[in-house]
C-alpha cells in the first residue's frame, strides 16, 4: 500500500505539530470561550450582590457558582495554552502565518480571570 505524502508528513512531526489537532484545539478552545461567555451571569452583580428588590440578596448558592466559573474558566485557559503551544508548533515547521483569533481570546480570557479574582465582575 502506498502512502502519501501528507501521511508521512503526520506521521513524522510531533502530536502538537500535526495541523489537525491545531485546528481542533483551537475550535475546542473557542467553544470553551463561548460558554464560558454563557455562563459569566452567574458570577454577576445580580447573582453576588441581588437584583436590587427589597430583601432580595445574593443567591444561596453563589460561592458554589464562583467555584464552577473558576473551574471552567480555568479549563478554557488550560485549553488556550495548548491550542497556542500547538500553534506555535505548527507554525515553526509550515512557516505558516501567525493567526491573531486564539491569541485574542486568551487576553480575554486571562483578563476575565484578573476581574473574577479581583470581584470586578461583582460590580
Amino acid at each position: 500500500m502506498k502512502t502519501t505524502k501528507k501521511e508521512t508528513e503526520a506521521v513524522d512531526r510531533p502530536f502538537f505539530a500535526i495541523p489537525m489537532v491545531s485546528q481542533v484545539l483551537t475550535v475546542l478552545f473557542a467553544l470553551a470561550f463561548y460558554f464560558q461567555c454563557m455562563i459569566l451571569p452567574i458570577v454577576g452583580p445580580a447573582a453576588m450582590k441581588g437584583s436590587g428588590s427589597p430583601g432580595a440578596g445574593p443567591a444561596a448558592h453563589a460561592t458554589q457558582n464562583f467555584i464552577a466559573f473558576l473551574c471552567m474558566l480555568l479549563v478554557t485557559l488550560a485549553l488556550g495554552v495548548l491550542a497556542l503551544y500547538s500553534q506555535k508548533q505548527v507554525r515553526a515547521l509550515d512557516n505558516t502565518p501567525k493567526s491573531y483569533f486564539a491569541k485574542t481570546l486568551f487576553v480575554i480570557a486571562v483578563l476575565m480571570l484578573v476581574a473574577l479574582l479581583t470581584g470586578l465582575l461583582k460590580t
